[in-house]
């Protein structure tokens, strides 16, 4: 594979997040647009925290040239807690590839009246085919579909303000109602820890690839600003047309609002950045077993077959519901490995001037 520059690793690290959840606004609307005006503050937290844990975890798998995610959650060898954090990292991509197949179903219930397990299956087998290609596959699919996705968010944005103003998009009121998120700052916390947890399974197989600190600095700061550029774009065009967020697919609903032609138009949008994101937590939970038992290298399309049944099968449990349990529980538990992250980089920055 060749090496990735700065706005590759960007586009490539805004691809980890820009899921089901995030372009839908179900995510965005939970741990942020339902704190009220305190969400936009939250986001942006949580923007800055993503910039600086993307820069820890590119710059702490180029000193250390460590591929594996639980060797790079985990800085101490204590074999038990690196299996752990294995699973848990393991679950949580699969969680995510999960959750992303459930958005699909639910887009095409809500836009097409197509039953949702038709639609699962038939995105779980499209993923699970573009998987083979590994992590190149995915970077190449990232460098091509995420400025679309960007670009087109704004332009969304822009026709949500053009029809139903601007008067509404500080006039949110707190109705969070999630005992598992008791104010803005800890829903922030949790959500940037389950994210990270995500991208780090993701990320870590491309670090590797990425040559000097510049593309490290300037690919993640760049992918900062393009989080908060969609993030805002989506929970102010949700604030000026609330009645959307009753919706399984909030954003959806208000492009469909505003014209049927612009609803489909985002459904496209939105099975794109879910794509996206259930493509990349399927390569990086490939690519930890892959590192585990070398022997599935051999026998990556029988198990790409079973994770595309797997997926399938979880993703009938529903897309809202899955979004409000599973990521807060694993973001409580992802708050200890961004501790361990920070201690791993210290570590790599004293080992580093040492060496002779």
């Amino acid at each position: 594979m060749k090496d990735v520059k700065g706005l590759s690793l960007s586009f490539t690290y805004v691809g980890c997040f820009l899921g089901a959840g995030f372009v839908s606004g179900q995510e965005l609307w939970q741990f942020f647009g339902a704190f009220g005006n305190l969400g936009y503050l939250g986001f942006i937290v949580s923007a800055a925290l993503f910039v600086f844990f993307g820069i820890l975890l590119i710059r702490i798998t180029q000193m250390s040239g460590i591929e594996e995610m639980d060797l790079v959650l985990v800085p101490w060898d204590i074999p038990w807690l690196r299996k752990i954090t294995g699973l848990i990292e393991a679950l949580f991509l699969l969680g995510i590839v999960i959750i992303m197949t459930a958005g699909v179903g639910a887009m095409l219930k809500q836009l097409l009246d197509i039953p949702a397990w038709i639609g699962d299956g038939a995105f779980a087998i499209a993923v699970a085919l573009i998987a083979i290609f590994g992590v190149s596959g995915m970077v190449n699919a990232f460098s091509a579909l995420v400025p679309l996705l960007v670009i087109a968010t704004l332009l969304f944005a822009v026709g949500s303000f053009y029809k139903f103003g601007m008067s509404d998009v500080f006039a949110l009121t707190d109705i969070n109602t999630n005992p598992l998120m008791p104010n803005w700052f800890i829903a922030s916390l949790t959500y940037v820890a389950y994210n990270m947890l995500g991208a780090i399974g993701i990320i870590t197989p491309v670090g590797k690839h990425v040559k000097g600190k510049a593309a490290v600095f300037g690919g993640i700061t760049l992918a900062g600003g393009m989080l908060i550029g969609v993030a805002g774009s989506v929970i102010t065009s949700l604030a000026v047309y609330q009645p959307a967020t009753e919706a399984e697919m909030p954003m959806v609903a208000l492009a469909s609002n505003l014209s049927p032609i612009l609803g489909g138009c985002y459904g496209v949008l939105l099975l794109l950045s879910m794509f996206c994101n259930a493509l990349a937590s399927l390569v990086g939970l490939i690519s930890y077993f892959e590192h585990k038992k070398p022997e599935l290298i051999l026998k990556r399309k029988l198990v790409l077959v079973i994770s595309g049944a797997v997926m399938w099968v979880g993703s009938l449990a529903g897309f809202g519901d899955l979004i409000g349990i599973v990521f807060p529980i694993f973001g409580y538990i992802s708050i200890f490995y961004l501790g361990c992250l920070i201690v791993h980089y210290v570590q790599c920055c004293h080992k580093s001037r040492e060496m002779p």
